[in-house]
């Protein structure tokens, strides 16, 4: 078999021609193509990055503000509940507060209540006292009730221990002043005369002695010198029966009472 090596020539050159085009125009575009491409992927896979990166930021960011909030949330509630509980605390005390003022006041009214009651009762007694005292001395012995207490005081005069009539005697002897004797009814000039001679004979001594009549007396006669005093009255037997009274409506009992006072010095 023969070559024809001009016909081999020829292909061979028109092989190299078709490479050179091929390249030229063909392989060279293909290869710029895909390195756009691959650049572009680059840079698309770039992109992708740099937003995941940024989401991952936000996310970061996000549970951050989620955990601040829920701290925050916690530190609210906490002082919510702290804020409640001294609410609460405040309207208790408030309320035990208004309560005690609500039973003070009660009480003080009760109080208020009982003293006028007492002083009414009290005021009442007095006159029945009084009022059956006077009958029973006019029915019995021909005399007043004045004249009684005015004969009692004299009897209790006389009738003083040493010690009580030593202190007013002293007080009589070193006071410059009268002595002044005090009565809620107006004394006869005879219950008078005999006041001075009880207070000669029983002190011994010889003073000035000035008569009032004091309307705060209940019924009794009181005799003064320099701070010292001898008093007799009815208000002893009145003011122990007010006292049993209002230990009856306090509801307190006692086992026993006293009635009556005597003549004393103070």
């Amino acid at each position: 078999m023969l070559i024809d090596w001009f016909t081999v020539f020829a292909q061979l050159v028109n092989f190299l021609i078709l490479m050179a085009l091929l390249k030229r125009f063909l392989y060279k575009p293909i290869m710029q193509a895909l390195k756009d491409r691959e650049a572009k992927i680059a840079q698309q896979l770039e992109e992708a990055r740099e937003i995941k990166a940024a989401a991952e930021r936000e996310r970061i960011e996000y549970v951050e503000k989620i955990e601040r909030f829920e701290r925050q949330r916690d530190g609210l509630l906490k002082q919510v509940h702290v804020d409640a509980a001294h609410e609460r605390e405040k309207l208790i005390k408030a309320a035990r507060t208004e309560s005690d003022e609500l039973r003070f006041a009660w009480q003080q009214a009760l109080q208020n209540e009982q003293k006028r009651l007492n002083r009414e009762l009290m005021r009442n007694t007095r006159e029945e006292v009084f009022a059956i005292s006077r009958k029973t001395l006019a029915d019995l012995a021909s005399v007043s009730l004045e004249q009684r207490i005015c004969e009692v005081f004299l009897q209790r005069l006389h009738a003083l221990a040493d010690s009580d009539k030593n202190r007013l005697s002293d007080a009589i002897q070193v006071s410059s002043d009268p002595i002044r004797v005090r009565s809620a009814f107006a004394l006869m000039p005879e219950q008078k005369n005999a006041i001075k001679q009880a207070v000669s004979d029983v002190f011994k001594v010889n003073a000035t002695i000035e008569f009032d009549v004091d309307a705060d007396q209940i019924s009794g006669i009181e005799l003064s010198a320099n701070g010292r005093k001898l008093s007799w009255n009815i208000a002893g037997y009145l003011q122990d029966f007010e006292n049993s009274i209002g230990r009856a409506l306090t509801a307190k009992t006692v086992s026993q009472s006293h009635s009556g006072t005597d003549a004393h010095v103070v």
